[in-house]
């Protein structure tokens, strides 16, 4: 076999090895896209497609009608890389945390936002690129696409109060998303790297190279009430990477660590009492 075949045989190699690793864990993108509409429709969530100048978004909504704060939920990184060093060719999350929070929500108004490139309607977007959900995942474009779909949900109830809420990379989005507005009530945050460069050091990866932080805009979110959730035991996103940043934003931020949670577990099972502590 010659110098081009062995070339060509070690990508197929490498490309069956990353098929067996998503097959062998459900990672399938339909499969992902029927996880998650099995759990919105458990929890009366409408699907639908979220169309801005940028990004097409997956989002799910529900209003009853009754009195109270509009609360968007912001997708975490999801499936960003396969390893380490191995981008995915799909960010799909294979379980969305945040949209299980949305699920669990027993508030009259809920809005969830997934991420650029994130399911069905992202997938088909011919704006994606790999950049979108790794080096750039909190860039301009990506935040801008988050706030206008934002800008398009509450302007079909503009009277509720707006609360963000995002899970892990999406905390940081809805920071970011915070500093742009001036109509956010509340913002919360679940395990999320607001000190992105000192979360990067701490990780020992490579610096988001297009992507903005949080502590650009002190000045902005120092306004803004902020509860930051972490969870002691979170080997992704260390305590010491939000308490940075929450000690920056002054006192209209507040960090609340909850001393047997990791990064994935239990947000889901004790959100509505969290939900109502941070309300408090």
């Amino acid at each position: 076999m010659g110098v081009m075949g062995f070339r060509l045989a070690s990508i197929a190699t490498v490309m069956a090895i990353q098929a067996a690793m998503l097959a062998a864990c459900g990672h399938a993108g339909p499969g992902r896209d029927t996880t998650a509409a099995g759990i919105a429709q458990a929890a009366g969530l409408e699907a639908g497609t979220s169309t801005g100048a940028v990004f097409a978004l997956q989002v799910y909504r529900r209003d009853d009608g009754r009195a109270g704060p509009l609360f968007v939920y912001i997708e975490g990184d999801g499936l960003a890389y396969l390893d380490a060093r191995t981008p995915s060719t799909d960010p799909t999350p294979v379980d969305p945390l945040a949209l299980r929070l949305a699920a669990a929500d027993p508030g009259p108004a809920v809005l969830y936002l997934a991420r650029p490139c994130q399911f069905a309607s992202g997938r088909a977007d011919p704006r994606c690129s790999v950049r979108a959900w790794t080096t750039a995942r909190f860039g301009a474009d990506v935040v801008a696409s988050i706030d206008g779909a934002i800008d398009r949900a509450h302007a079909m109830a503009p009277a509720r109060p707006l609360v963000l809420v995002g899970y892990s990379g999406g905390g940081v989005i809805a920071a970011l998303v915070a500093a742009r507005r001036t109509d956010v009530a509340l913002l919360v945050t679940i395990a999320a790297p607001l000190d992105v460069a000192d979360w990067t050091r701490r990780m020992g990866v490579s610096p988001l190279d297009g992507s903005g932080s949080p502590l650009d805009h002190v000045d902005r979110l120092s306004g803004v009430r902020l509860v930051a959730f972490a969870g002691q035991q979170d080997k992704t996103v260390p305590v010491a990477s939000i308490a940075s940043a929450v000690e920056k934003f002054g006192p209209s931020a507040e960090l609340i660590v909850v001393p047997e949670f990791d990064h994935r577990c239990c947000w889901v099972r004790d959100w509505p009492r969290l939900r109502a502590q941070a309300l408090r």
